[in-house]
């Protein structure tokens, strides 16, 4: 059976370089299936980035979106510069 939260957290590990498990701690199911199946509060980030939530979530979820894996178990992955949460679906 597929991890999803733990394949998702591994692909975002390899593109901001943290550590994957902290990172799968991050991510949450929403409570409503329109914010996505899965949701990464870029915020959370910010700090240790040194960069806007907004930046981070568009750089990852641009990275995201090309890497195979990805294309394999989401339709897609998207965010909304108003509420920096990276949502994959």
């Amino acid at each position: 059976m597929i991890n999803y939260k733990s394949e998702l957290a591994n692909q975002i590990a390899t593109i901001i370089h943290l550590d994957k498990e902290e990172i799968q701690k991050y991510i949450e199911i929403p409570p409503n299936s329109d914010m996505g199946d899965y949701t990464f509060p870029c915020f959370r980030l910010a700090k240790e980035l040194k960069k806007s939530p907004a930046m981070i979530a568009s750089e990852i979820q641009s990275e995201l979106n090309n890497m195979p894996k990805i294309k394999e178990l989401f339709d897609k992955v998207d965010f909304d510069s108003l509420i920096p949460y990276l949502k994959s679906y």
